[in-house]
Formats: structure tokens, sequence, C-alpha cells
């Protein structure tokens, strides 16, 4: 099996937001909260390119607009399968005054590659820790997963039940990797912080068919 190659921020450097500089630091730095792991890179690419610099315009609702890497490789295919599995990560979006705005941000970080983890997994997003808590609730007591994202989540996901299919839980970083790591099949985590929600995951059975 091919390794996958995580993105690990050593600093982050603002660099204004997307039209002006601002006069101030915002209240809130963008955060990444999930990333497409980097293509598989060779083990002499590896050597000599596991630092590396990015530039990322981080949008309102923490999609990312543009991004760059700002050290190349030097191997214009990696770099350019780079460029777009950054445009697919994900970051809590940076805040003024109670209000998201979008901006340039510089990282410094290093590159790790690890064998990929695959489960099924589904999801009940909530924007906030009140309602994750009730519906936790409603689980433990033993409610249907399903009825429950369709009353609670507030993700795309949803349309599917929820499910996100087999998932690397490498994507989700170290705060969350390691209790994807420990989860059962058809059991489901406490709410977990991600970003500005808080996130519900099943581990989906692995003779369940997805929709």
């Amino acid at each position: 099996m091919k390794s996958t190659c995580i993105f690990f921020i050593a600093c982050i450097i603002a660099c204004g937001c997307a039209s002006t500089q601002p006069t101030e630091m915002p209240e809130k730095m963008p955060r990444l909260i999930e990333q497409e792991p980097f293509p598989p890179m060779s083990e002499a690419l590896l050597t000599n390119h596991s630092e590396v610099d990015l530039r990322i315009l981080v949008a309102e609702d923490g999609s990312v607009l543009k991004a760059e890497l700002l050290n190349p490789s030097g191997d214009a295919a990696w770099d350019a399968l780079a460029n777009a599995r950054m445009k697919q990560w994900k970051f809590t979006p940076a805040m003024q005054n109670g209000k998201p705005l979008s901006m340039w941000i510089n990282f410094r970080g290093h590159i790790r590659c690890e064998t990929p983890v695959y489960i099924g997994l589904a999801e009940i997003v909530c924007g906030n820790v009140s309602v994750a808590d009730s519906v936790y609730t409603f689980l433990r007591a033993g409610e249907d997963f399903r009825a429950l994202v369709s009353r609670y989540s507030i993700s795309s996901s949803k349309g599917n039940y929820g499910e996100l299919g087999q998932v690397d839980i490498s994507r989700y970083g170290m705060d969350v990797k390691p209790i994807l790591a420990q989860l059962k099949e058809n059991d489901f985590t406490q709410p977990v912080a991600l970003g500005e929600h808080f996130v519900i995951f099943k581990r989906l059975a692995t003779d369940e068919r997805f929709q």
C-alpha cells in the first residue's frame, strides 16, 4: 500500500487579508482542521523536501481559494498534485469583530509519510456544543444514528445519511485521528470539536454498504 504524506505545521505567518493589509492581527487566525494528504513521495524527494513553505488564501467559509508552494520540490508533477490537494483543505476562517474574513496565510512545516488507515465513517455535524451534547445523549439512549443525522446535522453529508465512505483518518490531524483509530465498528464518538463545529463520528461496519 502506498504511503500517505501528511503536513505538520511548525508555524503560521499572517500575510494580510485578500484585498488590503490589516492594521492588526485578527482575533482568530485560520486553523487547519482537515487536509487531503499530499501525493506519495519518493524516498529521495522526501529526504530533500520534507520541510515546506506554503502560501494559502483562506476564504470566509474556511475553504481554500488559492494555494502555492513557496519552495517547489523540483518535481513539477508532484508540485502540481500538491497544489491541487491543498485546494481541498479546510480551515477555520480568520475572525475579526465576530465576523469571518478571507486572509492570506504563510505556513512553514514538514511532511511525514505514513501508511494510510481507512475506515468507514459517518458524521453528525452540529453547530454548537449544546446541540451536540443532546444528540450524543439521544444516541446513548438508543436512537437511530441516521434519524439524528436528518434532524440535526448541518453538513452536506446529511443528504447521504451522514455517510462519508472509506476515509483515511490522517486527514483529520492529530487532535482527531487517535479518537477515530480507537473506534470500534458501530460505535460512535463523543462530540469532537472540529473548527467552529462539533462532530459525532460513527464507525460503520465493514459489510455496510455506502449509499
